[in-house]
């Protein structure tokens, strides 16, 4: 889905095209006719030209002023050809199909060729001795065949590049997982880790948490199990702390069996809580493989309100050195 900053951007480009036909137009009438008879209907432009320049700084519903764009681009080639009936005028209006499809909107296309067919319409049957002097009215078929084959056209042409932009932004996606994740458990990387702490910093949070966790035994688990029932037994576990998390809590899988937590705008008594019930979610037994396996976490904590001058590793360090307090006591109990 094309997001309202990229519309804006091509009613930008749409609209500068808009003003550079304009001004050459303008300035060859004023060159081969004289400046009055340009204006005053050129004043009326201009007006409309200032307004549609202030939307679009303002970024005004760049969607509502994309279709506004389009419909007085076909108003301004109408009286274009009603001042000025000439063959390339009547040509210069068929630009109208293309300059529609920057946006990559079959709507837009759509109300392109509407206007596109009016004023071929009009041009053929009201201006035909002006412009059509030498053609019978029965070539009128034609000129809508072509009409309706450059839209045809310009609908694939869409089609395959919103296929392509498509395919391209889901294999983006998907380095972007490969990029910040780890392949075993899903649970963010390092890369992540150090990413969105770097945002929380420059959001200037309230306060960041970061909790260190470590299974206990699971150098037993692998030797007695196998490491396929480890592997299987991180996936899980991951899975079951994601489950005590809020969606803008971050896991991150450290290496081996160790994992960090990161969080944001939490009270130091929350955290103590979060901590005690992922330890008590980490003992409950896990069965894999037919093997029911009694595990268990060790969890220690760094906390601060000085965002702006902590860092990471400082953060890491802290809890890890609390986490092995607490394996080293043996205890349920919060390592400090």
């Amino acid at each position: 889905m094309i997001g309202n900053e990229l519309f804006h951007r091509r009613n930008i480009i749409l609209f500068t095209l808009m003003v550079a036909f304009f001004s050459i137009q303008v300035t060859i009438n004023i060159v081969i006719e004289g400046i009055a008879n340009v204006f005053p209907l050129g004043f009326l432009f201009i007006t409309v030209g200032i307004l549609l320049l202030m939307m679009n700084l303002k970024k005004v519903n760049p969607r509502l002023i994309m279709y506004v764009m389009i419909t007085c681009t076909y108003i301004y080639f109408y009286f274009l050809l009603t001042d000025s009936p000439y063959l390339v005028n009547y040509l210069f209006m068929w630009l109208g199909l293309p300059l529609s499809a920057i946006y990559q909107s079959y709507r837009v296309v759509f109300l392109a060729l509407t206007g596109s067919m009016i004023l071929n319409y009009y041009s053929f049957f009201y201006l035909h001795e002006e412009i059509f002097p030498n053609v019978v009215k029965g070539d009128f078929v034609y000129l809508v065949l072509f009409g309706v084959f450059s839209t045809a056209f310009l609908l694939t042409y869409i089609h395959m590049t919103l296929r392509q932009w498509k395919e391209t932004k889901e294999a983006n996606e998907k380095l972007q997982v490969i990029a910040y994740h780890d392949p075993l458990t899903g649970a963010a990387n390092r890369l992540l880790l150090k990413k969105k702490f770097d945002q929380l910093k420059e959001s200037k949070v309230d306060s960041i948490a970061l909790l260190f966790m470590d299974m206990n035994k699971f150098k037993y688990i692998n030797d007695t199990y196998g490491h396929d029932v480890g592997d299987q037994l991180l996936a899980k576990v991951v899975s079951r702390v994601r489950g005590e998390l809020k969606e803008l809590d971050l896991l991150c899988r450290l290496g081996g069996d160790e994992f960090v937590i990161l969080l944001s705008n939490i009270k130091y008594k929350e955290l103590v809580g979060l901590s005690t019930r992922i330890r008590s979610s980490m003992e409950q037994p896990l069965s894999i493989n037919n093997h029911t396996i009694q595990v268990s976490a060790s969890i220690g904590l760094s906390y601060t309100t000085e965002v702006s001058h902590v860092d990471l590793d400082t953060l890491i360090k802290e809890a890890d050195g609390n986490m092995y307090m607490e394996k080293r006591k043996g205890t349920r109990g919060q390592a400090l």
